[in-house]
């Protein structure tokens, strides 16, 4: 038999540079997060991947220019030397979406190349409850038993935002949606071959992260429908925890290039805070109805009618009655007559006619010019968000860049009415005119279906239910 070989291995890492780590607990029911659509992965309930993502997303709204520049370049450059490439242009002569992407591959890595940075998870424990798809008050019972709360019967905003949890005519046999609530730990760490890094980098990046990790915490959330509350966070030991509403406004100075996400505003509801009155949990859900009744309200400002039954007035918003003309006329009519304001708001939107012959409709954006358009997310974060004893409603007014095929500050959509071909719908149809935004903060008489600016109109109308701004990048 021969004598294995006498090679000396190379020393590995045994513990990678720590950069920060933090404890995180959901404050509200987490709906899936696992790798399938509304399921939970009961062995990993949060993934690394997944909290890579929200790290990354986050990160776009404070990336700047700085010494990473400087380095990547210098990076850039030996590549191009090893290669016998021609010089690459340096990061100040590319437009900013490019250099946002190039800084984003280099922190958190590419399909190519590791990032500087990993993140790693350790989940604790968690409790997960099947939602079967049934009735809004069902769902609601639901949720709120998660949470250990007690609700009464009767309408709930909550209902309003757990729609996808609820039955629905398409649902397969046995259909059902997991939700979860527990904790978990977040570690991010240096990768090895970041150790050579300068010091001035290592800063900028170490601030951009930690950033980027407190805004997911107090701002974002885990899983499906985390604009509307789902799976919202809470950490106490994460840098800078604020302990009084106005320490939220010092997280909000940087102002990144264009082409990235912005925090254009926060708003919170300070009167009346929910204290920790008989719970904790308690307190949660009332802020959480608080943050989703001024929505509810805008979108569906129906009244109910006068009588024994409990049906409502028709909305008066236009959507429904453009739709039903097409399906009757079996057309598209003339660009004057389609009116969708509501779109600015988030798409897709889905519309059901319950009790009428018209079939149920689909708006989207329209993917002729990017077939990778599937969606465009509501410009507003809605969740409860607790500081110190309090918990308080909250609204962030996020906006992200639009496509390169924008038109009219918005998208061309596509409205697909039940079996009949797709009808192709202008940017105009969405936003005839846009407003002033953000002097819609200052407040103003709200118009809901005569607006031509819906964005702007529910700012207003935040500000009629009580809301107040705490920050708003257009500041001085």
């Amino acid at each position: 038999m021969k004598r294995p070989p006498n090679i000396q291995l190379p020393l590995v890492q045994k513990e990678l540079d720590y950069l920060t780590s933090a404890h995180i607990r959901t404050l509200t029911p987490v709906i899936g997060a696992g790798v399938h659509s509304q399921k939970a992965d009961r062995s990993h309930p949060v993934r690394g991947e997944t909290v890579r993502g929200h790290l990354r997303f986050w990160w776009r709204t404070v990336s700047q220019s700085g010494p990473l520049d400087q380095w990547i370049d210098k990076l850039r450059a030996e590549e191009a030397r090893k290669r016998s490439l021609p010089k690459l242009p340096s990061m100040e002569e590319l437009d900013p979406i490019e250099r946002l992407r190039i800084r984003e591959a280099t922190i958190w890595g590419s399909s190519s190349r590791a990032g500087l940075l990993a993140v790693q998870v350790q989940n604790r424990e968690w409790e997960h409850r099947d939602v079967r798809r049934r009735s809004a008050g069902n769902v609601v019972e639901a949720l709120a038993s998660l949470m250990g709360v007690s609700v009464k019967g009767g309408a709930s905003s909550l209902g309003y935002a757990a729609f996808s949890l609820q039955v629905s005519q398409n649902d397969t046999p046995g259909a059902f949606s997991e939700v979860g609530m527990g904790s978990f730990n977040v570690k991010i760490v240096w990768n090895p071959w970041a150790r050579h890094l300068c010091d001035t980098v290592k800063d900028q990046v170490g601030r951009e992260v930690l950033e980027a990790l407190w805004r997911w915490i107090h701002f974002g959330g885990l899983g499906m429908r985390w604009r509307r509350g789902f799976g919202a966070l809470i950490s106490d030991d994460v840098p800078g925890v604020p302990r009084h509403l106005d320490e939220l406004r010092d997280h909000l100075r940087s102002h990144p290039s264009a082409g990235q996400p912005a925090v254009c505003a926060v708003l919170v509801k300070p009167s009346n805070p929910h204290r920790r009155r008989n719970t904790s949990e308690t307190a949660v859900w009332d802020g959480w109805e608080d943050c989703l009744q001024p929505l509810q309200q805008y979108r569906q400002p129906r009244q109910p009618k006068n009588g024994p039954t409990r049906s409502f007035t028709k909305t008066p918003w236009p959507e429904a009655s453009v739709i039903r003309a097409i399906h009757r006329g079996r057309g598209n009519p003339k660009n004057g007559a389609l009116r969708f304001p509501r779109a600015v708001l988030g798409l897709p939107v889905v519309f059901q006619f319950k009790g009428e012959s018209t079939p149920n409709a689909e708006l989207r954006p329209d993917k002729s010019g990017n077939p990778l358009l599937g969606r465009l997310p509501s410009p507003f974060i809605l969740r409860p968000v607790r500081i110190g004893d309090a918990v308080y409603p909250l609204c962030v007014w996020l906006e992200s860049p639009l496509p390169s095929h924008q038109e009219h500050g918005f998208v061309r959509m596509s409205l697909k009415v039940g079996s009949m071909a797709p009808i192709t719908v202008p940017a105009t149809a969405a936003l005839s005119a846009m407003e002033d935004r953000f002097k819609a903060l200052e407040g103003g008489e709200v118009r809901f279906e005569k607006t031509s600016d819906a964005l702007a109109d529910f700012l207003r109308h935040l500000r009629k239910q009580g809301f107040e701004v705490l920050y708003r990048s257009d500041a001085t």
